[in-house]
């Protein structure tokens, strides 16, 4: 069917099983990032917040953000 995609099959699912489906997918992203403690990550989070507000790097707007993702991930 034309237009017909994955994410329209997830968003037709109910509630209950859109949560599920999200829970397994960010639990698959998570477990494919690199091990970092709670204190470097808190660290980090903390570096770069203070680039943030410093201005020292330009955050990317979300639009942004998304597009570069689905075009990376051939999801566009």
């Amino acid at each position: 069917m034309p237009g017909h995609s994955l994410t329209d099959e997830a968003l037709a699912l109910p509630l209950p099983e859109r949560v599920s489906l999200a829970q397994a997918l960010w639990q698959s992203i998570d477990a494919g990032l690199p091990d970092m403690d709670e204190r470097t990550a808190v660290q980090d989070a903390i570096r770069r917040d203070t680039e943030l507000s410093s201005g020292s790097v330009t955050g990317t707007p979300h639009d942004d953000v998304m597009r570069a993702a689905r075009r990376a991930t051939e999801c566009a």
